[in-house]
């Protein structure tokens, strides 16, 4: 997937070719809700609809329509049995407007963008965004342009909500919502933690739409509107509030308005409270931060995605204990802040989701948790040591290996573990990967255990004829204790094959064991 970005591992042309034919698959996604084709199969009932039904019903050709309805379901977005076409279930969860969770409007909001991504080249040019709304639009425009804003934005906040609270295992009192939007975000919260009401603030102009989305759910009493422009020094408040959200809030401005926000909402906070950043962040997603940092800054004045480290430091300065960058498993990710440690830990933070970004900030490419029982050990491992390596019986080598029956004896301990890619030199991989493991030790696993990649190469001046003078640092490799690199990597999701030439690109793999 492009999204992933490039894995030097794949064929270069193609996925070059595949970044170049991505807006492809995006025009086939837009048509069928368009189309309204997905409502259409559904209405047809449980037993799907042939190719003839379908194009009678959307006024299609049929060979067309065929040739169309092939591309979706090679997209697993239908399913196609004999001559009969159903919905997939990811189509039914999330392209249905029956459906809690339909994103359509969301995804037709992306359509819409176009035209601003076709001011790209300008924008470069001209340092900043060069397609504006006309000034003759009128207010009722004004309107129906935040109204399908909102609706859009409301699709995608229902589906992190979920993500977000899960993060509490108790919440009462009251919650302010910056910059609500439909406030989705905040509602979500008043249904899982019924002793909460909530303040939604945005612009004034933006609160009637809120309002009316808020009106159809079971919540409408527990909550009240504060209109107020986030970019004031006051927001007019007179209260502190226990949970304070800010959604894609910060990467709608710059630095120095989101300074203010950031101390502003920390005034509002209080003694017992927390703030919840959710939003993207460079670390979190690169591809998809990095194309997101590009929408807006041709799409607003200033706004820009920031590194959770500059996040992080900001919220610093007003006095509060702030947590690594928490992984969500989509594209966006959530930093926590409270006026106390203990505060902190009465949410449900694991310590590996506070461990895996300060773990890849010490150099690594990636950081994936993995199951301990995924690695492959294999006696095949130690007979290509044996017969195909030329460190084998060497002291940087053979000194530093586990048994199969060693490895497997110590992987039987531990209940997870992470995957730690990086790239050569071997010594400045060899010094992360024990960096890793002093990082997870201090941070409460003392049963940290590291394999790294490769003879040990940590002392340039290691005298091969001499004993180790370095014990405290020598760890074992993958290879040399039997773990199949190959198959465990894979295994796990990553892409990683033998090299024909030394010119190819070559990944290291190291294992942290965790307990």
């Amino acid at each position: 997937m492009v999204m992933k970005g490039y894995d030097p591992h794949t064929n270069g042309g193609q996925y070059l070719e595949d970044l170049a034919t991505a807006y492809w698959v995006s025009d086939a996604l837009f048509t069928a809700l368009e189309m309204d084709l997905f409502q259409t199969i559904d209405d047809f009932g449980i037993g799907g609809a042939n190719l003839f039904e379908l194009a009678q019903k959307l006024s299609a050709d049929e060979h067309a329509l065929g040739r169309y309805l092939a591309l979706l379901n090679s997209l697993g977005l239908l399913g196609h049995y004999q001559y009969v076409y159903y919905n997939q279930l990811i189509t039914k969860e999330f392209l249905l407007k029956a459906s809690p969770l339909y994103q359509g409007d969301s995804l037709l909001w992306r359509k819409n963008l176009t035209d601003d991504w076709n001011t790209l080249k300008a924008s470069l040019t001209a340092g900043g965004r060069v397609n504006f709304l006309p000034d003759d639009i009128s207010e009722d425009e004004l309107n129906q342009r935040r109204a399908k804003y909102i609706k859009a934005m409301d699709n995608v906040a229902k589906l992190k909500a979920k993500d977000c609270t899960a993060f509490f295992t108790a919440l009462n009192g009251a919650i302010l919502d910056v910059g609500t939007g439909s406030g989705a975000m905040a509602l979500a919260f008043l249904e899982t933690f019924p002793d909460t009401s909530a303040t939604l603030l945005d612009i004034e102009q933006m609160l009637p739409q809120t309002q009316k989305l808020v009106e159809a759910t079971p919540y409408p009493n527990r909550v009240e509107y504060h209109p107020a422009n986030i970019l004031d020094p006051e927001w007019g408040l007179s209260k502190k509030y226990q949970l304070i959200i800010l959604s894609n809030i910060v990467h709608a401005y710059a630095e120095a308005e989101n300074e203010l926000i950031l101390e502003t909402a920390a005034k509002h906070l209080s003694d017992d409270g927390v703030i919840l950043i959710h939003d993207f962040f460079t670390e979190h997603h690169p591809v998809k931060a990095h194309l997101s940092d590009i929408n807006m800054f041709i799409n607003t004045y200033n706004g820009k995605i920031f590194s959770s480290e500059w996040v992080i430091n900001e919220l610093k300065k007003n006095d509060l204990v702030v947590t690594p960058l928490i992984p969500l498993e989509t594209d966006t990710a959530l930093i926590f802040a409270t006026k106390s440690a203990a505060i902190l830990e009465t949410c449900t933070i694991t310590p590996i989701q506070k461990l895996i970004f300060p773990i890849k900030a010490i150099g690594f490419d990636t950081v994936l948790e993995i199951s301990p029982a995924s690695v492959v050990v294999s006696e095949f491992v130690h007979s290509k040591c044996r017969f195909g390596c030329d460190f084998y019986g060497k002291k940087n080598c053979d000194a530093n290996t586990l048994t199969m029956s060693e490895t497997i004896g110590l992987l039987a301990n531990y209940s997870r573990a992470l995957l730690l890619k990086g790239e050569p030199p071997t010594r400045d991989f060899q010094s992360q990967v024990l960096a890793a493991e002093k990082l997870a030790f201090t941070t409460g696993y003392h049963k940290a255990f590291a394999f790294w990649s490769g003879p040990c190469a940590l002392c340039p001046d290691c005298n091969p004829e001499k004993p180790c003078a370095n014990t405290k640092n020598r760890r074992p490799s993958m290879e040399g204790s039997s773990i199949d690199v190959f198959e465990t990597v894979r295994a796990n999701g990553e892409l990683l094959k033998t090299l024909a030439s030394q010119k190819e690109m070559v990944k290291y793999y190291g294992l942290l064991l965790l307990e």
